[in-house]
């Protein structure tokens, strides 16, 4: 199990995610720092804890960081790209009058 002073993760996790997607969850944390974001609760299965999916950009991207609080850290699951279509609902929240 990894960390850092905001976030947690799965080394496998970790691994297995910069493989197939080529970010880090060691570099994740900044983006957890008030910066804007649009969230909302993953609800599709029962996984046992809250989970959330969260559009932020990072690196002049925008990314989905799926994550679950979990005590005073945020613990990362996954980090991706985001779609088209969640770049375009990232960026009609983010321009909203």
């Amino acid at each position: 199990m990894g960390s850092d002073e905001r976030c947690s993760w799965d080394d496998g996790k970790r691994r297995l995610n910069l493989e197939a997607h080529a970010y880090d969850f060691a570099d994740i944390g900044v983006v957890f720092d008030g910066r804007f974001v649009v969230t909302r609760q993953d609800r599709r299965f029962n996984y046992g804890e809250d989970r959330f999916n969260m559009l932020v950009e990072f690196e002049g991207r925008v990314i989905n960081v799926t994550f679950t609080p979990r005590g005073q850290r945020m613990h990362l699951i996954s980090v991706r790209p985001a779609s088209r279509e969640e770049r375009s609902v990232y960026h009609d929240r983010r321009h909203a009058p």
